[in-house]
């Protein structure tokens, strides 16, 4: 259930004005990014990701329902955005043949050499959102499962299956319950 603040700044975004929208956004922002470095793995593209999906989400603030909240709805628009930047820079590596260039992070660094961060990034992009939507952003399974748009028991099996092709032997019921 949305707050009578969001609610006021909804209607106001939704009649044109920037600061309103602006504030919408401002609390969405850092979790967005977040999710798109924890998926893309690259600051630049994250970035990039980042703008485009605030630029999408002011083009379809109307698609935003009252009784949604913005950081489901706006990390949605994230991971679809994720996704597509992911396939884009694929076609691009299979269409020119030439060797990609990615900028590394601080955070990249460090843990370049990390089995789970190699295993992470073999996941497919939907078990890969949900074991960075809850264990990176630290979102609870109800948000989790309203990002793709499923159910909170089918959000939960992807998220032990994925963690299960993560680390086989890892036992992660305790934080499932």
């Amino acid at each position: 259930m949305q707050t009578l603040a969001e609610s006021t700044l909804l209607v106001d975004a939704l009649e044109g004005s920037d600061r309103a929208f602006e504030r919408l956004l401002g609390s969405v922002i850092e979790p967005g990014y977040r999710l798109a470095c924890g998926m893309l793995r690259d600051e630049t593209a994250a970035h990039d990701v980042v703008q485009e999906s605030a630029l999408k989400a002011w083009r379809k603030l109307g698609k935003l329902q009252g009784e949604e909240k913005m950081l489901p709805w706006f990390l949605g628009i994230v991971a679809n955005e994720c996704r597509n930047a992911r396939r884009l820079r694929w076609t691009a590596s299979v269409t020119l043949g030439l060797p990609e260039v990615e900028a590394r992070s601080h955070e990249e660094h460090v843990l370049r050499g990390s089995d789970l961060r190699r295993a992470l990034g073999r996941l497919k992009h939907q078990d890969r959102a949900v074991v960075v939507l809850f264990f990176y952003l630290d979102l609870p399974l109800e948000q989790v499962a309203a990002i793709p748009g499923s159910s909170v028991a089918a959000a939960r099996a992807r998220l032990y299956r994925s963690v299960q092709k993560l680390r086989p032997d890892l036992e992660i019921q305790e934080a499932l319950q």
